[in-house]
């Protein structure tokens, strides 16, 4: 094989990585949203890795599971934040989180998500939580046993249903943008750069 043809494989093979990335993580990527799942085959994991180590991402590997590996891409500051609001702290609390070490947290997440993966038993619903939901949203859900929404679209909605609309909508219109321009040949690292210059001069 040409070396030509090796580096046209090799970009193919890292445009369709960040294609999945931008298709299911747009709105944390444009600062929008604290996290999103990223859920790819087992063997793009390392590709996944790459991409999102190269444009100064955060994707912290939850399970595998069969034949995918589920990632969480987040934004470590709007993570930590959110997890440290009082209201949160004492929700968690009640799911055995114990501790206010950013580190700690995300790693009992991890366990107990992966025992739900495992196990397919004992849903861990402060996942809600760990995405950015809204308490009252989570709450709604837990509550309701996922009946009784308002409105669904990334999630459903039990609170404020105007706003989180608007805020859906949003994250369609940066997908689809961010979606553009992967196939016009812009990486990853590229629009990124720009979300953040617009963000700036926002």
């Amino acid at each position: 094989m040409s070396k030509e043809v090796f580096e046209m494989l090799c970009a193919m093979d890292r445009r369709r990585v960040e294609l999945q990335i931008v298709l299911q993580c747009a709105p944390t990527l444009a600062g929008l949203k604290t996290s999103n799942l990223l859920i790819l085959p087992r063997d793009m994991e390392d590709k996944a890795r790459y991409a999102l180590k190269n444009a100064g991402l955060l994707g912290y590997r939850l399970v595998y599971d069969r034949n995918r590996v589920i990632f969480l891409v987040f934004n470590r500051k709007m993570l930590h934040d959110y997890l440290m609001r009082d209201e949160v702290k004492s929700f968690l609390l009640g799911y055995g989180y114990h501790s206010d070490n950013f580190g700690a947290s995300l790693r009992f997440f991890q366990k107990r998500y992966d025992s739900f993966i495992t196990n397919r038993i004992d849903f861990p619903h402060e996942m809600g939580i760990f995405l950015g939901y809204p308490l009252c949203d989570v709450m709604g859900f837990i509550n309701n046993q996922g009946d009784g929404f308002e409105a669904a679209g990334y999630w459903k909605v039990y609170g404020d249903t105007c706003k989180t609309l608007q805020l859906f909508s949003l994250f369609d219109d940066v997908k689809d943008d961010m979606v553009c321009k992967i196939s016009r040949g812009y990486t990853l690292k590229e629009i990124l750069k720009e979300a953040s210059c617009n963000k700036l001069a926002g």
